[in-house]
């Protein structure tokens, strides 16, 4: 009968593994073994008692060619081995008969052993060595990915979780900047490119202004915060009235117009053809000529500014007040008036046009001095209709030198004579150049030609041929004397005449 303890170690391990093929090839090698070591044992059946020795070679035989079967019945194996080497009594007590569940029972041994080089067991691998970085950990389990274990040449990290925003990927690739996972505590964005315009930029940080990549709805972007260059730090271009001065560039920057800089950042200035309100002009046209529609003070030229505009105005003395020379309107309340400065100031023949077409009979005459404090002040109504060369005297142009020529010479309220020679009048002497072109005098109550004249209002030379040109003859007469004025007193024309400065007017009204 076979005994395992009859097997040597090498053939006993060989049965503790549960292999069915290797315990089948150890019972036919342990029944040869017993045979040749029995000398003289039989071995007979248990029920005829044949001998057993062409038997046994039969069914070992039998056994090797069967080893695909599922059971493997040994019980006709019987060896008779006594210590005195004599046969038995052919008992079956130390029988052995095996089969799936009998080799399993008998078989057991020793647990599997992880390291021993052997794969066996629950074991994946195990390449008996203790190095845990290959391909099979030191618990015989094949590395992996998520195990923990860095392997060497194949992982770049390995922390054993599934957590894709720590510093090593679930693919146990160690977290760069690029590879689409945002890593936490160290990217603020990761879109797994290296494009810079778009929101996240090639080193995860989020695109923002000042970061110097132009992106999104930036217009500019220098990556800094000085706001006198060419882009804001609201990653704007620099423009003007965005508040930045632009060095170089604005002289100012109020955000819009103020009342030291203009809207074109230039400084506010009256001259400067910019139009600022805030700096309470009203008009710039960039000169200093008082005349025209906008003042040197940038102020729209209006009626009452004490500035006559050409064109629209006949006089304008700053205020709006009727019957002191300007109307409210700004029209001449007198049809002549001139400044007497000492020079010429009466260049023409036809400064009493304007008198002679005036509508109406009352004549108002008036004299300022050069302070505009009235001096003399008198009125009349004129005789008759004027005409250029008619106006005081209907007599011919060579004889209205004289006043005692003048038949229609005006009463004054004061009871001073008013006197006018007509436009084409001609004569010249000291007494004659009366009548050289238009003339006004005032005389006294009783007119006495030369001898007694108490104001002369005459050009400074003589207008009509053959003595245009000349310097009337009067004596002493001079540019400053186109008004002579006595302070009241009468001159004489052939001996003396005082010159004035101020202004004369002359009106005539309804």
């Amino acid at each position: 009968m076979f005994k395992l303890t009859s097997l040597p170690e090498s053939l006993k391990l060989i049965f503790m593994r549960r292999n069915r093929t290797q315990i089948l090839v150890a019972m036919t090698v342990a029944t040869a073994l017993a045979a040749c070591s029995s000398e003289g044992a039989t071995t007979t059946d248990s029920e005829t008692g044949t001998d057993t020795d062409s038997t046994t070679t039969t069914t070992t035989t039998e056994t090797t060619e069967s080893t695909e079967t599922t059971g493997v019945e040994t019980s006709d194996i019987e060896t008779t081995e006594g210590t005195d080497g004599t046969e038995s009594d052919g008992t079956e007590s130390d029988s052995t008969t095996m089969d799936d569940s009998d080799t399993d029972e008998t078989t057991e041994g020793p647990a599997p052993v992880c390291g021993d080089g052997v794969v066996e067991g629950d074991e994946e691998c195990d390449d008996g060595n203790d190095v845990d970085t290959d391909e099979c950990l030191n618990s015989c389990v094949v590395a992996a990915c998520g195990d923990g274990v860095l392997q060497e040449g194949v992982e770049e990290c390995d922390d054993g979780n599934d957590i894709d925003t720590d510093s090593c990927l679930t693919s146990c690739v160690a977290a760069v900047c690029g590879d689409s996972v945002v890593h936490e505590g160290f990217e603020a964005c990761d879109d797994g490119n290296d494009d810079d315009s778009d929101g996240c930029t090639s080193v995860c940080e989020l695109a923002s202004c000042g970061d110097g990549v132009l992106q999104g709805e930036e217009e500019c972007d220098d990556g800094n915060e000085d706001n006198t260059d060419e882009c804001t730090d609201l990653c704007l271009n620099a423009i003007c009235g965005d508040a930045n001065v632009h060095e170089g560039v604005e002289a100012c920057d109020d955000g819009g117009e103020s009342d030291v800089c203009d809207a074109d950042c230039t400084p506010a200035e009256c001259g400067d053809m910019v139009v600022n309100m805030t700096a309470m002009e009203q008009c710039d046209d960039g000169n200093d000529i008082d005349t025209d529609e906008c003042t040197s003070a940038c102020q729209a030229a209006t009626c009452g500014d004490g500035f006559v505009q050409e064109g629209v105005e006949e006089c304008d003395d700053g205020n709006n007040e009727d019957g002191d020379g300007c109307s409210a309107m700004c029209e001449s309340e007198f049809c002549f008036a001139v400044t007497n400065d000492g020079n010429v100031n009466i260049d023409n023949n036809s400064w009493f046009d304007n008198c002679v077409d005036a509508p109406g009979n009352t004549v108002t005459v008036k004299l300022y001095d050069n302070q505009m404090n009235e001096v003399y002040s008198a009125t009349g109504q004129k005789v008759g209709s004027w005409t250029y060369d008619q106006i005081t005297s209907t007599t011919g142009v060579n004889s209205q030198y004289h006043s005692n020529n003048h038949d229609r010479i005006i009463s004054l309220d004061n009871g001073d004579k008013l006197f006018i020679a007509g436009r084409n009048a001609a004569n010249a002497g000291c007494g004659g150049s009366f009548g050289n072109g238009y003339g006004i005098v005032i005389y006294p109550e009783n007119p006495n030609y030369y001898n007694n004249p108490k104001m002369i209002v005459m050009s400074y030379i003589q207008m009509v041929s053959p003595w245009d040109n000349e310097v009337r003859h009067f004596n002493g007469w001079t540019q400053g004397h186109e008004i002579s004025w006595n302070n009241g007193s009468t001159m004489n024309t052939c001996s003396s005449t005082i010159g004035f400065e101020g202004t004369f007017t002359i009106s005539v009204t309804q």
